[in-house]
């Protein structure tokens, strides 16, 4: 006897039970490609109907309120890890709801405060009655360009459009020569924080009152003429 033959049991070398194909473990029955066919998957995160009330709860939660954590400490409670919950979810039919269309009510509301942040929108929004997710009025505002079109302007911005650096902006507002306002963001210090707010009529104000300050060679010359003479120009 080969001590091949002696290493490997009989068991080895029999063929798969499905297609005959010769078996490469010991004591298998099926071959590698039979194999996961005949694999029992144990279901570990079983519904119910308590389970399934609690994840609707937490969507509402996440709809009405804006409640971000709602969905997480729902899958806390549950004991289940978060894609299952947003797996079960998607079966419910909660993940899937079509958004409401947006109102003209809606869209005023957007572009008269269009210059806050998405949450600080969404926040105005709930106070005039409508209820949207941050997220909602972030891909809204830029579907419609609503806070690069705006008639204001940040210390960068403006910087960029009169040809100087954006500390030059930022002295003009400590001296109070250009008036602004902050934006109302969540930065914090590390992040340099809250942004300036700068609105068009106030620009046209330092302009025509402050014309040392800036070299109209640097300017950009027709936004320039835009802003001093109230569209006229582009007109």
């Amino acid at each position: 006897m080969s001590a091949s033959a002696l290493a490997f049991p009989a068991a080895t070398f029999r063929a798969c039970l499905d297609c005959d194909a010769p078996l490469d473990q010991p004591y298998a029955q099926w071959c590698t490609r039979c194999r996961p066919a005949h694999r029992k998957r144990r279901l570990v995160h079983v519904p119910s109907t308590q389970i399934d009330e609690e994840i609707t709860a937490a969507y509402k939660k996440f709809r009405e309120f804006n409640n971000r954590k709602a969905i997480t400490l729902a899958a806390r409670r549950i004991g289940w890890p978060r894609h299952a919950v947003l797996r079960r979810a998607r079966q419910l039919g909660l993940a899937q709801t079509k958004e409401a269309p947006w109102t003209e009510r809606e869209v005023s509301v957007l572009q008269q405060y269009g210059y806050l942040s998405d949450a600080k929108l969404a926040e105005k929004l709930r106070a005039h009655g409508f209820i949207r997710s941050a997220t909602a009025v972030h891909l809204k505002c830029k579907r419609m360009r609503i806070k690069s079109n705006g008639d204001w302007y940040s210390a960068t911005k403006l910087a960029n459009a009169f040809g100087c650096d954006a500390h030059v902006v930022l002295r003009w507002i400590n001296s109070k020569a250009l008036r602004a306002e902050k934006r109302g963001t969540e930065r914090g210090e590390a992040q340099g924080g809250d942004t300036w707010l700068i609105r068009h009529e106030d620009v046209q104000r330092f302009a025509l009152a402050y014309p040392d300050e800036y070299d109209l060679a640097k300017v950009e010359k027709y936004w320039f003429l835009d802003m001093i003479t109230g569209g006229k120009i582009c007109r």
